[in-house]
C-alpha cells in the first residue's frame, strides 16, 4: 500500500515537475530567439508603425507558446536598453524595479502586483547575456515566465477527485498550497510535524501518528519547483479494504476447504472405487485370467464401462481360441511355404550332375556337392524358427554357390562381411532368392567370367548386405519396373520372391527398411537391403 501511495504521488509530481520543465524550456527558447532579439533595438525603427508591427509580431509569438501550454502561462520579455516590454499580458507596464525585486534565476514563489492586485505566482527569469543578471540596466533582453497557483490547486482538486487523499504542496520555506477542499487544520499540524521530524528530507511513505490516530503521509519531491508534493490517508481507511478482503478470503478458504472434502469424498465413492476395481481385473486379464468378470453395478457412466469391460474379457476368450486355431494353420502354412522353397529343378540338376560325376569317378566332387546340397535343402526345410543369425545365412550362401560353381564353370564369388555383423537376426532365406536370381539372370546369360561379390557394411544408423554381379544387366526401364513391381501384390503370372523379400523386411524392422536396385558402372547389377541399427542386434 506504502507502494502504490507513493506511486500515484509520484505520477502528479511527474506532470507538474514535467510541465514547469517545459515551461523554462520555451523560456530559454525565447532568450535564444533572434526576432525576439530584436527588441532591445526596436527604437532604431524610424518608423512607428513598423515598431508596433514587430511588437506585435513578437507579442503573437508568445502568445503561440502560451496556447500550446497545458497551463495559461504569462510571458513578458524586457528589453532595458530600448525600455520596451512585450507580454502575453496587456495589462502588464515596463518597470524594471519590479523585476529586480522579485528576480528568480530558478523558479520561486513570489507576490506579483498586475493591476495594483496582488498575486502569487511561480516565477522565473532569463537574463542575456547571463553575466547581466547582477546588472539588469545594462542586459540585453530579460525573459520572464509566471503562472498562477490556481493551476497546481486544479492538479491537487483532480487528484483528490480520485479517491488519492488529501493532497497539497509544501516548500521547505514554510509555503502552503491547499486544494480548494483541503482540511486547513491537518495541513497545518503535517506541516509542523514534517518540520521537527526533518522526514521532508527522505521522501517517500511514512506512518505517523496525529492526535492518536495513524495515518500514512507520502511525500515526492517536484525537483524543478523545489517544492514537496505531500499527501495523507488514514490508515483505517487504508487496511479497511485487506481486513475485508481478509475475511472474505477466509471464508471463502474456509468454505473450499469444505467442498474439497465433499468432493473428494463423491470422488472416491463415484470414481476411486470404480477405477479400482477397474483396475484388478485388468491385472487378472494381464494375468492370463481371462474368465474374469465385473459384477458391480454402480448407477453411473461406469455401470456402462463395466458392461463393456466383460463384453471385451468374453470376446478376448473367443479370440484366444481362435488364434490358437490360427497359429496352427499358420504354421502350416509356413511349412507349405518353406517346402515351395525347394526348386525342384534345382533339386534335379543336382542329382544329374552328381550321377555324372560319379559316372566320371570324381568322388571328391561328388563328396562336395553332396554335402552341400544337404546342407542347403536341411536349413531351407527348417521350420521351428522364422529368423537366424546372418552367419547361418551366409553359410547357405556359399554352399548354394559352391553347387552353382559346378553347373557354371565361369562363376566365382566372393563374401567380404565384419565379424561383428556375423551375429545379426534376420528373417531366414531372405537372402537367397537375391543371390539366385544374380546367378540365373545375371551370371549364366553372361559368356565372360561372372563374380558374384557379396559385401556388408554398417554406419551408425543402419546395417547393409549388398549382392553384386557383372552379369548381362539391366536398362533403367527393367529397373524402373522391377522397383514398381515389388510393390503391388503378386499375381499368377509374376514372380513373388522380390515381393516377399520386401515385405518380409517391413514387417520384421519397419518402414525403415529398404530393397534398393541400382545399375553398376562396371556392368550387372547391384541389390542392397538395409535395416535400421537397434532391430536386429
Amino acid at each position: 500500500m506504502n507502494s502504490l501511495k507513493y506511486k500515484d504521488l509520484a505520477f502528479l509530481s511527474s506532470e507538474i515537475d514535467k510541465s514547469a520543465t517545459t515551461l523554462s524550456t520555451l523560456g530559454f527558447l525565447l532568450s535564444e530567439d533572434v526576432n525576439i532579439q530584436q527588441l532591445q533595438n526596436i527604437n532604431l525603427i524610424d518608423n512607428a508603425y513598423d515598431r508596433n508591427s514587430e511588437k506585435l509580431r513578437i507579442m503573437e509569438r508568445l502568445r503561440l507558446l502560451n496556447v500550446a501550454q497545458r497551463w495559461d502561462t504569462q510571458y513578458s520579455v524586457l528589453a532595458p536598453a530600448s525600455k520596451q516590454l512585450v507580454s502575453t499580458n496587456t495589462y502588464v507596464n515596463y518597470d524594471l524595479a519590479a523585476v529586480k525585486r522579485i528576480l528568480s534565476p530558478d523558479w520561486s514563489y513570489k507576490e506579483m502586483t498586475i493591476q495594483n492586485i496582488k498575486h502569487m505566482r511561480f516565477v522565473r527569469h532569463i537574463v542575456k547575456p547571463k553575466s547581466k543578471a547582477a546588472d539588469l540596466e545594462n542586459a540585453g533582453i530579460i525573459v520572464e515566465i509566471s503562472f498562477p497557483v490556481e493551476y497546481i490547486t486544479k492538479d491537487l482538486d483532480t487528484f483528490k477527485l480520485a479517491g488519492k487523499g488529501d493532497p497539497f504542496m509544501l516548500s521547505e520555506d514554510g509555503n502552503v498550497i491547499l486544494n480548494k477542499s483541503s482540511n486547513k487544520e491537518m495541513a497545518g499540524e503535517i506541516e509542523d510535524l514534517l518540520k521537527t521530524d526533518s522526514l521532508i528530507l527522505t521522501g517517500g511513505s511514512h506512518i505517523v501518528s496525529i492526535r492518536g490516530d495513524d495515518y500514512l503521509i507520502s511525500m515526492a519531491k517536484v525537483e524543478t519547483l523545489n517544492w514537496y508534493l505531500v499527501d495523507y490517508v488514514p490508515m483505517h481507511s487504508v487496511l479497511q479494504p485487506i481486513v475485508k478482503s481478509q475475511y472474505l478470503f477466509y471464508g471463502s478458504v474456509a468454505l473450499l476447504l469444505a467442498m474439497s472434502l465433499l468432493a473428494g469424498y463423491l470422488l472416491y465413492r463415484n470414481v476411486q472405487r470404480p477405477i479400482g476395481l477397474l483396475i484388478r481385473n485388468v491385472k487378472r486379464l494381464q494375468e492370463g485370467n481371462y474368465a474374469a468378470r465385473i459384477t458391480a453395478n454402480p448407477k453411473n457412466e461406469f455401470s456402462y464401462l463395466f458392461h463393456r469391460f466383460n463384453d471385451m474379457a468374453a470376446e478376448t476368450e473367443r479370440l484366444i481360441q481362435k488364434v490358437y486355431v490360427e497359429e496352427l494353420h499358420r504354421r502350416e502354412a509356413d511349412l507349405k511355404q518353406l517346402q515351395s522353397q525347394i526348386n525342384p529343378h534345382f533339386l534335379y540338376n543336382c542329382f544329374a550332375l552328381i550321377r555324372s560325376l560319379a559316372r566320371l569317378d570324381k568322388k571328391e566332387s561328388v563328396m562336395r556337392i553332396s554335402m552341400h546340397l544337404s546342407n542347403y535343402y536341411r536349413y531351407t526345410t527348417r521350420v521351428e524358427k522364422q529368423t537366424a543369425a546372418l552367419q547361418e545365412e551366409l553359410q547357405l550362401l556359399q554352399s548354394y554357390l559352391e553347387i552353382q560353381q559346378f553347373h557354371i564353370q565361369h562363376l566365382s564369388y566372393e563374401i567380404e562381411v565384419p565379424e561383428e555383423m556375423l551375429k545379426l537376426e534376420m528373417p531366414r532365406l531372405l537372402l537367397q532368392p537375391i543371390v539366385e536370381n544374380a546367378v540365373l539372370h545375371g551370371i549364366e546369360r553372361y559368356e565372360g567370367d561372372g563374380l558374384i561379390r557379396i559385401v556388408g557394411w554398417s554406419d551408425e544408423r543402419k546395417h547393409t548386405i549388398r549382392v553384386e554381379d557383372n552379369g548381362s544387366g539391366m536398362t533403367e526401364e527393367e529397373l524402373a519396373k522391377l522397383e514398381l513391381a515389388i510393390r503391388e501384390q503378386p499375381d499368377d503370372n509374376t514372380g513373388c520372391a522380390l515381393w516377399n523379400i520386401r515385405q518380409r523386411l517391413l514387417f520384421q524392422f519397419g518402414q525403415e527398411a529398404v530393397l534398393r536396385f541400382e545399375r553398376r558402372a562396371e556392368g550387372g547389377v547391384a541389390v542392397s537391403v538395409s535395416w535400421p541399427r537397434g532391430q536386429s542386434e
